[in-house]
């Protein structure tokens, strides 16, 4: 057998190049897929720079098969042609994905130190519209955009289709708390999410425009404690005070945070602690000193 092997390396959901880039190969009559056992092109996608020697075989495995390899763990710069990008996801080559998936626009604008998204996406722009990518089968949306909410009128057009077509959707990456306004809250509350809502609180610096942004959700209606989580951002021990502080603000505000370690820090325990302690079951019933306590206990 001959044809295009597709090797999904790390990817936590359905992998949206190799969902273009099967599309692609198989308009041009390639056979496509993760089954190909005889290629004569291999690609590959690494989401995880940890994970990038996993690939360092495949020029041995297939010496007679053109190896292209991407993803933001192996190479940044590396990107679909832009006619490949906007093709239709396909989605056959993940028979369990029951959502449509993919970008409405590309980059951000906020340039954070920890965020590969500038260097790999460059600035703001809008992309694609969901109607693009869309399944009729399909009764979910997960949108990878990484901060959508900069075009106003683009997030309320695109939710203007989703409640037209009554789905469900989930904002991957999250959404940028300090440009929720009334219009935009409101918006959410209308909207049926897959699972929570995402935001982040990962800096102390905006902290009062996360507790605006709080009350206007609050406001519009939004069940804060059960419905909302936060990304709160550890990069390192020395963050760990900082972070804590930024979970204890949200415990306050009655909503719950969600540690995102940084894959590439040493993991110490006191960060482990804190995200331990993170989980709703421990978060809502002691504070962080309590839970130490009764680890030293023996009673957590």
């Amino acid at each position: 057998m001959s044809g295009a092997l597709l090797y999904d390396v790390d990817s936590t959901i359905p992998n949206l190049a190799l969902m273009h880039i099967s599309t692609w190969r198989k308009s041009m009559g390639i056979e496509t897929g993760f089954d190909i056992s005889c290629p004569d092109e291999v690609w590959a996608s690494v989401v995880f720079k940890a994970n990038r020697h996993k690939v360092d075989g495949l020029r041995f495995m297939f010496p007679d098969a053109e190896i292209d390899i991407g993803g933001s763990g192996y190479d940044l710069s590396k990107r679909l042609p832009e006619e490949v990008d906007l093709l239709m996801p396909d989605y056959s080559i993940y028979p369990d994905c029951d959502y449509d998936i993919g970008f409405t626009t590309r980059g951000c604008n906020r340039g954070c130190g920890f965020c590969v998204v500038p260097r790999k996406e460059g600035r703001f722009r809008v992309h694609q519209h969901p109607s693009e990518f869309h399944d009729p089968s399909h009764t979910k949306v997960v949108l990878l955009d990484n901060n959508v909410l900069f075009d106003k009128d683009w997030f309320l057009q695109i939710t203007d289709w989703i409640l037209a077509n009554n789905l469900e959707v989930d904002f991957n990456q999250g959404l940028d708390i300090r440009l929720v306004d009334r219009d935009i809250a409101g918006r959410i509350a209308e909207l049926k999410p897959m699972r929570l809502w995402h935001f982040a609180f990962d800096s102390l610096d905006y902290r009062d425009e996360v507790v605006h942004g709080i009350a206007l959700l609050r406001e519009a209606g939004l069940d804060l404690r059960h419905r909302v989580n936060w990304y709160v951002y550890l990069h390192d021990d020395s963050q760990c005070e900082d972070a804590l502080e930024r979970c204890r603000i949200l415990r306050g505000e009655k909503t719950t945070p969600y540690i995102m370690l940084n894959r590439e820090s040493p993991r110490t325990q006191r960060m482990t602690d804190i995200k331990r302690w993170t989980r709703p079951h421990i978060f809502w019933s002691t504070d962080f000193d309590g839970y130490v306590a009764n680890l030293k206990g023996g009673v957590a």
